[in-house]
């Protein structure tokens, strides 16, 4: 049983006393009781050793310390008492120092000692929340840090490193708000997203008890295991040293070298035409082709491709679409050569010679060609072909470059053939205009009425509410081409000609019926008999001696002739 400062009959004193202390400690009193003590708080670790002087500055009747372990019995006539506990395992400790100054009210008063209990964890932990193996660059993982029996928790602090031990960064750190004064587990976690530089970081993470100034300098700290981590990445093939376009002159083979930064490490392979596949960093080639490099693995791929040209053509310092009526330079590269040679250089246009040049080789050389290409030259392909000069019994290939299209742009010209520079519009009729134009790039058609752009179409319908003037324009990135139209209002006589002539015919036609029927009435021919005609007595000749004649002749009737 621990000592205490009241009466030691039984412990219901003690405990009441304690009670008192602590009220009146509560209740203001602490303020006034004349106590001091030699450090203001205690923070010590659990099962660590603790003595904290009280002393009191006025005369008095006795002092001692209430506590659950290590209590001192109340002594007079001293004026410095000490509490101290050489194994201290009571985590809601609270000592009280007491004074009994005033022998009238023989009422002690009492001050209480702050004492923290501390605890470092037993273990701290690093790992991968659901994974192992290797981490895939640019996927989030998270990583967890597990500590194990810490106390206080509300003074811990969780810190994550990243790098050696001697060349770390603090990339985060986490705090808790749990009040226990018991030892607890306590669990923080961090999401990374690592990227290839992170393959075979190191990670780890400390738990620190920040007790402040009382407490332990520097804080006690507990740091886990370094984890390492993998980072599996896709390939990225070195560029510098595997240039797209690489000149060869035939029968000189050129060693090309295809290196590639990956994990796991790239497997390198060559595709050439044909669907042929070679492996290996490196690949020989001598003549002209087109060939690609391809680097694998099981994070990903990467691919170059390679034209390998024994004459290598282009622009100087031009590239793209060129401008119809410009100067342009063309330069024919020429290399793996002996130096100081003669090199006959021969250009092309559309497979005609157009120009050669001699030249003196050295280490590299250039013969460039001065075009102006105009609207007929769109699409033309130009080559150079490059013959080394040849001494005694050697002989040189003809080596002759690609094809290089150039694509010309100009500016529209409009088709007049089917849009005419005046157009006559009968008036109630309408007409339809057409705009066609050629241009590179294509044109884009619009018209133009009374100076306002009216519609981007190449139709245009014309009728007697047209203004008298309409503008065809046809425009693209080079330039533009109007083109003027006259709209002449005409008056339409067709209709009026042909009722004129149709009246007529109509009248002609009824003064005729009108005639024919008049003369059909009164001169039409009909039918005669022979029946009561007196003949004279001639021999039965209608004419004699040339002599007609006349016989007398008798209308037939109706009946006549029926019967």
């Amino acid at each position: 049983m621990q000592k205490g400062s009241f009466s030691h009959t039984t412990p219901d004193w003690r405990l009441l006393g304690f009670c008192f202390l602590y009220f009146s400690l509560v209740a203001g009193t602490q303020a006034e009781c004349p106590v001091q003590f030699s450090q203001k708080s205690v923070v010590v670790e659990y099962g660590g050793s603790v003595a904290v002087n009280c002393s009191a500055s006025v005369p008095h009747y006795g002092m001692g310390w209430e506590a659950s372990e290590g209590g001192v019995d109340k002594i007079k006539g001293v004026s410095v008492i000490t509490w101290s506990v050489s194994d201290l395992t009571q985590w809601d400790i609270k000592p009280l120092c007491f004074i009994n100054y005033d022998k009238s009210q023989d009422k002690p008063c009492g001050v209480n000692l702050p004492v923290t209990i501390y605890k470092t964890p037993d273990n701290v932990s690093i790992s991968i929340v659901n994974h192992s193996g290797p981490m895939i660059e640019g996927n989030q993982y998270q990583l967890q840090c597990d500590v194990k029996d810490v106390a206080p928790v509300q003074y811990l602090t969780v810190k994550w490193y990243k790098g050696q031990t001697l060349n770390e960064t603090l990339l985060n750190q986490t705090t808790f708000k749990d009040t226990s004064i018991t030892p607890v587990n306590e669990t923080a976690t961090l999401l990374i997203r690592p990227d290839r530089a992170d393959d075979g970081a190191q990670y780890r993470c400390a738990a620190e008890l920040d007790l402040g100034a009382e407490g332990p300098q520097p804080p006690p700290n507990k740091t886990s295991e370094p984890l390492n981590i993998s980072v599996h990445f896709k390939p990225i093939i070195n560029k510098t040293k595997l240039q797209s376009i690489v000149p060869v002159f035939q029968g000189y083979p050129v060693k090309l070298v295809c290196k590639a930064e990956g994990n796991p490490i790239p497997k390198i392979s060559w595709s050439l035409g044909g669907n042929k596949t070679e492996y290996g960093e490196t690949l020989n080639v001598s003549t002209p082709q087109n060939v690609s490099c391809n680097a694998s693995n099981s994070a990903g791929w990467d691919s170059v491709e390679v034209s390998i040209q024994g004459i290598f053509i282009s622009f100087v310092n031009h590239e793209g679409p060129v401008i119809a009526g410009k100067d342009y330079e063309l330069q024919c590269l020429i290399q793996n050569v002996a130096p100081f040679k003669n090199v006959t250089v021969r250009w092309f246009n559309q497979n005609e010679s157009v120009f050669n040049d001699t030249i003196k080789t050295s280490i590299s050389n250039t013969s460039k060609l001065q075009i102006k290409p105009n609207r007929t030259d769109d699409e033309a392909q130009y080559r150079c072909e490059a013959e080394q000069e040849a001494e005694r019994n050697e002989s040189y290939p003809t080596l002759s470059s690609e094809h290089l299209s150039i694509t010309v742009h100009f500016k529209p010209i409009i088709n007049e053939t089917n849009l005419p520079s005046t157009v006559p519009v009968f008036r109630g009729f309408s007409e339809v205009l057409i705009c066609k134009a050629k241009g590179n790039p294509e044109p884009t058609i619009s018209w133009s009425i009374d100076g306002q752009e009216m519609i981007k179409n190449e139709i245009l319908t014309v009728s007697e509410s047209t203004p008298e003037y309409v503008i065809c324009n046809a425009s693209n990135s080079v330039g533009s081409t109007t083109k003027k139209i006259k709209v002449v209002l005409k008056e339409d006589y067709l209709p009026l000609i042909a009722g004129l002539i149709a009246v007529t015919v109509a009248f002609i036609s009824v003064i005729f019926i009108f005639i024919y029927s008049i003369y059909y009435k009164t001169a039409k021919m009909g039918r005669y008999s022979l029946k009561d005609a007196k003949l004279p007595e001639q021999n039965g000749n209608v004419a004699q001696n040339g002599k007609h004649n006349p016989i007398p002749m008798k209308k037939l009737s109706q009946s006549d002739i029926l019967a």
